[in-house]
């Protein structure tokens, strides 16, 4: 029994890319995918309401809160925290919308004749990737909705604990908002805006690793293809030397032939499609990882500088380090599961019976393992590979950031005790 048997008892049928599904309904809903929508002006609308509701107040409010508390160090750290993160999330929309017609190429692939055409003899293999690609996406959102609810709780515990009104997140805007019910319209629009954004955020990463899953999913379905394929008429030969064997023999190995053939089609299609994911996600995935890497050493900066310790507050900002973790694992892990399932393609070529077929079927064979000899590695930006020893480097490196951060709040520190100081000459 392999792992995709063992699993098969505990996961429910499911439909094939269901995972991708989901992750276009949420951005539909969100008016960042157009599909084949009837009234196009109408949604062009509500794409627009959605990216100034959505992000353009927030980024305004969030780039006004720096410039008017410019010189206080801890805001400007707390601000840039959101701010990178909304600003990166924005970039990913615009990304999407502009890019809208390549990426419904890539989904049409998905669902091409090619990599649909084993969905009934390999279902239990498809369920099992389909079903990690939804774990991923719950996982994702949980501490994503976590960072979320605790934020929007901030508010109501600091009225019931009878201390200064606090907004869930920063930002300036052109009222007092203490005042009721400024106030409280201001939380409740940063709580749904948050919630809102926070699911949209997590579908479009979820959409780029789903695309990644899908490719390790027809690996799998391509190495299980060719380990098949073996020639059952050996025993044949040995007892009956006939023209009627060897006539048998000869359209056993044809259609084994032309079985291979399909493989060395389907890997192109497969090599193909990756190198589009690639094309088309590897720069706005730097950025992503680039502004983890940042955000990570800032939450953990902010952390050590609070003074007053709500537990809704540290919670949420505990989860949201684990969310902008977790961000650039799911990135990392499915580049190391491309990079295995690629070199499990070559293995399989020796678990067939080989030695037994025509000479067409070994080259044909000969031609997907030298193709595969170099494994498929999903790189980003052109500078950094997608792997679970790069995920190690990158937390290593927002920590080792968070200590230059450190030097520079102490440096800061440091100026402001020289100049009141008059016995320093500064």
């Amino acid at each position: 029994m392999d792992i995709f048997e063992k699993k098969q008892t505990n996961l429910k049928k499911i439909e094939p890319n269901k995972h991708l599904q989901n992750c276009l309904s949420i951005i539909y809903y969100m008016g960042l995918w157009p599909g084949q929508v009837k009234h196009t002006y109408l949604y062009n609308l509500y794409t627009i309401f959605s990216l100034v509701f959505f992000l353009g107040i927030l980024i305004i409010s969030e780039i006004a809160y720096i410039i008017v508390n410019w010189e206080d160090v801890e805001i400007i750290m707390a601000g840039l925290t959101l701010l990178m993160t909304n600003c990166t999330y924005a970039a990913k929309v615009i990304y999407i919308v502009c890019r809208h017609e390549r990426i419904k190429d890539l989904i049409d692939i998905t669902n091409s004749k090619m990599f649909c055409r084993d969905n009934v003899k390999y279902e239990r293999i498809i369920t099992y990737y389909t079903w990690q690609g939804i774990f991923h996406h719950i996982a994702y959102q949980t501490f994503g909705g976590v960072t979320i609810v605790c934020w929007g709780c901030t508010p109501i515990i600091q009225i019931l604990s009878g201390t200064s009104k606090q907004l869930p997140t920063q930002g300036w805007y052109p009222y007092n908002v203490t005042l009721t019910p400024a106030f409280e319209i201001t939380s409740l629009y940063q709580f749904v805006v948050g919630l809102l954004s926070c699911i949209n955020n997590v579908a479009i990463d979820t959409l780029v690793t789903g695309l990644v899953i899908t490719t390790c999913c027809q690996l799998t379905l391509l190495s299980c293809n060719i380990s098949s394929m073996n020639c059952t008429v050996e025993e044949e030969i040995i007892s009956s030397n006939n023209a009627g064997a060897e006539k048998f023999v000869q359209k056993d190995s044809d259609e084994l032939y032309d079985d291979l053939k399909l493989c060395i089609k389907h890997s192109i299609m497969i090599f193909d499609f990756l190198k589009q994911i690639q094309n088309m996600f590897g720069i706005i995935i730097f950025l992503q990882l680039l502004v983890n890497c940042i955000i990570i050493c800032l939450i953990a900066f902010n952390i050590s500088q609070m003074k007053d310790y709500v537990p809704s507050e540290l919670f949420g900002m505990l989860t949201y380090m684990c969310c902008m973790t977790y961000q650039i694992f799911i990135y990392c892990w499915h580049g190391n599961e491309l990079y295995f399932h690629s070199i499990s393609v070559c293995l399989s070529a020796y678990a067939n019976n080989w030695w037994n077929n025509s000479k067409n079927f070994k080259r044909a064979l000969l031609i997907i393992m030298t193709r595969v000899q170099c494994p498929l590695i999903l790189t980003v930006g052109n500078i950094m590979e997608l792997s679970l020893e790069n995920f190690v480097l990158v937390c290593i490196c927002a920590y080792v950031r968070y200590d230059i951060l450190f030097l520079i709040k102490l440096m800061y520190i440091f100026r402001f005790y020289a100049r009141h100081t008059p016995f320093l000459p500064f």
